[in-house]
């Protein structure tokens, strides 16, 4: 029975075990990245700014559209002829009259400008007077047929000429998809840097909350040599109480850092795109801080060569290159807009008739060599508006959004090196700033074990001790914060000069690297 119940419990505790890990989310900085570039909400909203600019293409595409047309009519007429009319001896007072109409074509716009349209024509009329246009007697309702062929090309001579202008909206257009690739670019690597500096944050909770809890260990420890020393009769029982209080701040101080880890946790979730429950699931941080030897830190760092890197990678840069050229285009299609609208079109036609009823009299229509018709001709046409209010608003509006444009280009530049400065002087403090919380760490951490000591020989006081404890309490979690805000200045030093993420036929990665090392100039 023991053996059954001891069976029992260990298949219990791997069935939990399994059960557990199943439900955790490793917490790797590859991983939790990967994961971010499929549910975060901001990444995938960009992309659809792609497929928008993609959809609006396939709009300027149609302007070259094979336009097909057709259309087809029946009228039937009756007309109450006048008693002086001549006609009413052969008629019964009513010229009945019955008439179809069938067409269909194609009309298409192609790219060096000209317009084509080709189209057939057919048309069949009968009516109840017994002659027909030759005062032959051929019987009521006698048909007549008649078919033509047409082809057209128009050639605009002033607006809207020329191959530069006609696919200018379409080029524009792929312009505008560039841009969008390189603005989802740069969003995506601010919003990996988002989920790095959470990722930093929450392992600084975690270690903290580990720093918060030795602490608590030392203090406990503490009151335990304080009883002992009391009892010995080598310490006043009042220290027990100083010490006591000092063991409650602490678990005051644990209880919030506990609070802070959730927090942390939390928003590391929301950087990714997690939901609460998938968010709580996040399990402890694998990913350690980058030492300052493998980040490739050096000294003297070249802002030039950095920002050179910047204008190379950076996506926002690369995206109002390819706004600026759009802009560019559109200035010179509403200048050429400004003009008038004079088209010269060359036309020629085919065309037959026959006479006589059955179905053999329609086919006979466009050979039938009595009534033939073929032509040629041109015609130029012409039209201006007088106050052309429309092209010259929309030639203003292009050429202030080209000045605007230059002006944000202008600033782009000057923030990123005004960016690119700050972000290496940050790094540099921050090197220092580790350092030295190193050193101060290191001298508190011998200045409290001789604390520790002398207490315990009686050559300190409880207050002393104390005291030297919350300083190494507050010199480790400088350290730590030391350790967090290096961390954050090589990502962000990073996205600053657009090497943070990197891109290849299966979209979007990141290489672990980007979170170690800072940016080797050498590469790009």
């Amino acid at each position: 029975m023991r053996i059954c119940k001891y069976i029992f419990t260990c298949v219990l505790v791997v069935y939990i075990s399994n059960l557990y890990g199943q439900s955790k989310i490793k917490c790797d900085l590859i991983e939790i990245t990967n994961k971010a570039f499929d549910k975060n909400p901001t990444i995938k909203r960009s992309s659809y700014t792609i497929q928008d600019a993609e959809a609006d293409l396939q709009v300027q595409k149609g302007t070259f559209d094979i336009n097909l047309f057709s259309e087809i009519s029946a009228k039937k007429d009756r007309y109450t002829l006048f008693n002086a009319d001549p006609r009413n001896q052969f008629i019964d007072k009513v010229l009945k009259s019955n008439t179809v109409g069938l067409s269909a074509g194609l009309r298409k716009k192609l790219r060096s400008g000209q317009t084509t349209d080709i189209s057939f024509n057919y048309g069949f009329n009968d009516n109840n007077f017994p002659f027909d246009a030759f005062n032959q007697p051929v019987g009521p309702f006698w048909g007549n047929h008649t078919t033509s062929v047409n082809l057209s090309l128009t050639q605009p001579l002033l607006k809207g000429r020329g191959r530069s202008i006609t696919t200018t909206s379409e080029r524009i257009s792929s312009l505008y998809i560039e841009n969008s690739k390189n603005n989802n670019e740069f969003t995506n690597s601010y919003e990996i840097l988002q989920v790095g500096l959470a990722y930093w944050n929450y392992y600084t909770a975690f270690k903290s909350l580990e720093i918060y809890r030795q602490n608590e260990g030392r203090v406990r420890n503490v009151l335990d040599i304080t009883k002992e020393l009391v009892k010995a009769d080598k310490k006043p029982a009042g220290d027990l109480a100083q010490v006591n209080a000092d063991l409650a701040n602490q678990e005051k101080l644990t209880t919030m850092a506990e609070q802070n880890l959730y927090e942390a946790r939390i928003n590391l979730g929301r950087a990714i795109g997690l939901n609460n429950e998938e968010s709580q699931q996040l399990d402890i941080p694998l990913n350690e801080f980058p030492t300052i030897a493998e980040s490739a830190y050096r000294d003297g760092l070249d802002k030039n060569a950095f920002i050179e890197v910047a204008k190379e990678k950076r996506g926002d840069v690369k995206a109002v290159e390819k706004i600026s050229e759009a802009l560019e285009m559109q200035y010179k299609l509403a200048e050429n807009n400004k003009k008038p609208q004079l088209d010269l079109t060359g036309f020629v036609y085919y065309g037959s008739a026959s006479a006589g009823n059955g179905i053999d009299k329609a086919f006979t229509a466009f050979t039938n060599n009595e009534g033939r018709n073929i032509g040629a001709g041109a015609r130029l046409t012409f039209s201006f508006p007088v106050n052309n209010n429309w092209a010259r608003g929309n030639y203003t509006k292009s050429e202030i959004a080209l000045r605007d444009q230059k002006v944000s280009n202008d600033n782009l530049q000057r923030n990123i090196d005004l960016n690119i400065s700050n972000a290496i002087n940050n790094l540099n403090n921050r090197v220092i700033i580790l350092e030295k919380a190193k050193e101060a760490l290191n001298y508190y951490q011998e200045a409290f074990s001789n604390e520790q000591i002398k207490f315990q020989t009686g050559l300190t006081t409880i207050l002393n001790l104390i005291l030297f404890q919350e300083r190494l309490t507050s010199s480790e979690l400088e350290y730590l914060q030391a350790y967090q805000q290096f961390a954050n200045a090589i990502i962000g030093f990073r996205h600053e000069t657009g090497t943070l993420i990197s891109q290849d036929n299966n979209g979007f990665t990141v290489d672990q690297k980007a979170f170690y090392t800072i940016p080797n100039t050498d590469n790009y």
